[in-house]
């Protein structure tokens, strides 16, 4: 790379060169003594073909979670449905000549209605999408299977036996996602040690390191929600508070890193990285807290992807 004057690209060049430019992977389930490493050294990895219990035995949502499966378990039970335009839930968008952070309208749907509709969607191109439709996906993030998804609990693993050694608790939650290609989580960031588990599709991930939080302009932006409109599409309504005063949320990164020409407008850009990498079946991803992540998916066969996380 070559020498830029700026401190702060001089700071990010010096953590390159002190870091490798790919994310590691292993085989199998890790030791503890394996996983304590990649926490350590506080950098995503991923752990091929890993969902095995202490016991050895795959888990059983590998084998299990068929359409007729989860239609059969789930029977009768509404779950919390996230619905956007374009399967842009929680992200960035220009509204009224300006950037907004939006959220999608949520509601509540039986299940079986919910995965018919995630399954149709999964025909739909982008070009598809023109607002007329909408973009549902399963994404509540409350510790979902330990409430709207229990009878699917029993599938899974209450830890991850290698995890639990290292970090000497249970995980704060157990959560569900399920959708299509059409559903992306926007460039954000968790405070929370993640381990995403993939079950049926692939994820795609962009990572980007928390010390180049000066690279994904992080802004105080207003808040709004969809809500369908008086047509029955989805609007974007800004959030008002009981004060009256517009609702903001703060420190959003702005800046779509896949946007082209976005890693040569600036110098930190020059100095920037980025690492893409694609979890599939049976894989785990160990994200650490405060990492920057962008997640694209891509559905199998069955038409709809599948992951469980631990918090």
């Amino acid at each position: 790379m070559e020498h830029v004057a700026d401190p702060y690209a001089r700071l990010l060049e010096t953590y390159h060169d002190l870091n490798p430019s790919f994310i590691s992977y292993a085989f199998g389930p890790p030791t503890p003594l394996q996983f304590a490493a990649a926490v350590r050294n506080n950098r995503p990895m991923i752990f091929r073909d890993a969902l095995y219990d202490a016991d050895g035995e795959e888990w059983d949502a590998r084998r299990l979670w068929t359409k007729e499966y989860l239609l059969e378990k789930m029977k009768g039970r509404e779950i919390s449905v996230a619905e956007t335009p374009w399967g842009n839930a929680d992200s960035v968008i220009e509204h009224a000549e300006r950037e907004v952070f939006v959220k999608p309208h949520t509601t509540t749907q039986p299940f079986d209605q919910f995965l018919e509709d995630v399954i149709a969607g999964s025909h739909l191109t982008p070009s598809d999408l023109d607002g007329t439709k909408t973009v549902k996906y399963s994404q509540s993030q409350d510790d979902n299977l330990h409430g709207e998804y229990e009878p699917l609990l029993q599938d899974v693993p209450a830890n991850l036996h290698w995890a639990a050694e290292v970090f000497g608790e249970k995980p704060d939650a157990m959560n569900l996602w399920i959708g299509n290609q059409n559903s992306t989580s926007a460039m954000h960031k968790d405070n929370y040690e993640n381990l995403y588990c993939l079950i049926k599709g692939s994820k795609t991930f962009v990572l980007i390191s928390p010390l180049e939080v000066g690279t994904l302009r992080e802004r105080t932006l207003p808040s709004a929600t969809y809500r369908p409109g008086e047509d029955g599409r989805l609007e974007v309504v800004l959030d008002v508070g009981e004060d009256g005063r517009e609702e903001v949320v703060h420190c959003w990164p702005t800046v779509d890193p896949e946007s082209p020409g976005v890693w040569g407008e600036t110098e930190e850009w020059k100095a920037g990285r980025r690492y893409e990498v694609t979890v599939t079946e049976g894989d785990v991803l160990y994200l650490p807290a405060m990492w920057y992540h962008k997640v694209k998916q891509e559905c199998g066969e069955d038409g709809y992807c599948v992951a469980v996380n631990y918090w």
